[in-house]
C-alpha cells in the first residue's frame, strides 16, 4: 500500500509539472500575441502619420511625429524581447512575427519616401537595435529572413495610397517614383518566388500586382492629361501669334 502511495504521489507530482510547464507556455504565448498586437496598432499610426505627407508643406514635420511614436514602438519591442529569449524566439514566432511584419512595412514605407530605397533587412536590425549594458549595440528581437520579405511584401498598398494622394496633388514626379519602385519590387519578389518558397507569400504578391496596376493606369492617365493640356496649351499660343 505504501508503494502503491508513493507511487501516486510521483504521477500526481508529475502531472503537476506539466500543468504547470503548460499554463506557463499559454500566459507566455498570450503575452507575446498582446504585445504584437500592440506594435501592429502603433505601426499603423506611424503609417497613417507618413501618409500625410502629401498633405503638409514641410515633410520634416512628418518624419518628426513617425519619430516619436517609433519611440513608443522600440518600448513594446524592449518588452516583447524579455518573451522571445533563446529559443523562444522561435518558439513564438508566429505570435510575435505579425506585429513584426507591420512595423517592417512602417519603416519601409518611411525609407522610401525619405531615401526612394526599398529598406534592407540589415536597415530593420539597425533600425530595432539598442545598446545593452555593456555598452553593445544589439537588435531587440531577431528578425528572419521569411519575417522582413513577408513584411516589405506589405509596402505596396501603402505606397499605392501615397501614390493616389499624390496624384490629387498633381506631383507627377511622385507618381513615377511610386511606380519605379513597385517594378522593381515586382521584379525581385518574382526572381525570389521562382528559387524559393515563402509561406503566404503568394496572397501578398496578389496586393502587389493589384497595386502596380492601379499605380500604372495612374500615371498614364497623368501623362495623358499633361500631353493633352501641353498640346491645347501650344495651339492657344499659336492662335494667339497668327
Amino acid at each position: 500500500m505504501e508503494d502503491i502511495s508513493t507511487t501516486k504521489r510521483e504521477i500526481l507530482s508529475l502531472f503537476t509539472s506539466y500543468r504547470d510547464a503548460l499554463d506557463s507556455h499559454h500566459d507566455q504565448r498570450e503575452r507575446v500575441i498582446k504585445c504584437s498586437r500592440d506594435i501592429t496598432a502603433l505601426s499603423k499610426k506611424i503609417v497613417f502619420s507618413l501618409l500625410r505627407i502629401t498633405q503638409v508643406s514641410s515633410p520634416d514635420s512628418v518624419f518628426k511625429d513617425a519619430e516619436k511614436q517609433h519611440k513608443q514602438v522600440l518600448d513594446l519591442f524592449r518588452k516583447i524581447s524579455v518573451e522571445l529569449q533563446g529559443s523562444n524566439s522561435l518558439k513564438y514566432n508566429r505570435q510575435a512575427t505579425p506585429g513584426l511584419q507591420e512595423y517592417i512595412e512602417a519603416i519601409g514605407l518611411w525609407t522610401f519616401l525619405q531615401d526612394n530605397v526599398l529598406i534592407s533587412k540589415d536597415q530593420v536590425l539597425e533600425r530595432l537595435s539598442v545598446a545593452n549594458p555593456d555598452g553593445i549595440v544589439v537588435p531587440l528581437v531577431s528578425v528572419t529572413d521569411e519575417d522582413y520579405i513577408l513584411g516589405i511584401s506589405d509596402l505596396p498598398g501603402e505606397v499605392n495610397r501615397y501614390c493616389i494622394n499624390a496624384i490629387g496633388k498633381g506631383d507627377h514626379e511622385a507618381v513615377k517614383r511610386c511606380l519605379m519602385f513597385l517594378r522593381q519590387m515586382k521584379e525581385g519578389i518574382n526572381l525570389l518566388m521562382s528559387s524559393t518558397r515563402v509561406r503566404d507569400l503568394d496572397k501578398k504578391v496578389a496586393v502587389l500586382d493589384s497595386s502596380l496596376e492601379k499605380t500604372e493606369r495612374a500615371y498614364y492617365s497623368m501623362s495623358i492629361r499633361e500631353s493633352e493640356m501641353n498640346t491645347q496649351s501650344g495651339c492657344l499660343s499659336m492662335a494667339v501669334d497668327a
